[in-house]
């Protein structure tokens, strides 16, 4: 019988991969395209598209080895240099994209660990409101989103997406 935090888990990452699914279809400048190769995700036996499951991929390793070296300072030097990285000749608008989702993977983290509502003065500077919202609204239009609602909607559904499977590799067993 499974339990019913399994069953909440499971419901809310097929939920969020839909709209983060979503989200990448009705973005037709983006990097996933209707129809493209899609991977399977075993948590949710649902399939998503595979650009999705690369990116998220590569967001929680990022996260896990920037905050396992050096804790959020670390992971705040990651993000910074995705962002630098990203906006290098010869890149896409999707590897903007994941710099965002990364960067609001570890906002809502710190947001976590320091209470109080997203963005507050007991966050981390590089996490509070008004820093957060230069960078998102300096970062989106590069990653092809309109700054605002349509960027907070991309970074919040890949980031829901991204938090689910650090707690899944969290809570895997360990093989030594």
């Amino acid at each position: 019988m499974k339990s019913v935090g399994a069953i909440c888990m499971r419901t809310a990452c097929i939920l969020s991969l839909s709209l983060f699914s979503a989200c990448q279809m009705a973005n037709p400048q983006g990097s996933l395209a209707p129809g493209g190769p899609v991977a399977q995700n075993a948590a949710s036996a649902q399939s998503i598209p595979a650009s999705a499951a690369v990116l998220v991929r590569t967001v929680v390793d990022s996260y896990t080895f920037a905050a396992d070296r050096q804790g959020m300072a670390g992971v705040i030097a990651a993000i910074d240099e995705c962002y630098r990285g990203a906006v290098a000749p010869n890149k896409r608008p999707s590897d903007v994209r994941t710099c965002m989702v990364f960067d609001m993977m570890a906002f809502r983290i710190d947001q976590q660990v320091s209470g109080g509502a997203p963005g507050n003065d007991r966050q981390l500077p590089y996490f509070q409101r008004a820093q957060a919202a230069r960078r998102w609204e300096r970062y989106a239009p590069l990653g092809n989103l309109r700054p605002g609602e349509e960027a907070a909607s991309f970074m919040m559904n890949g980031s829901e997406v991204a938090l689910i499977e650090l707690n899944r590799r969290r809570a895997a067993p360990r093989v030594s």
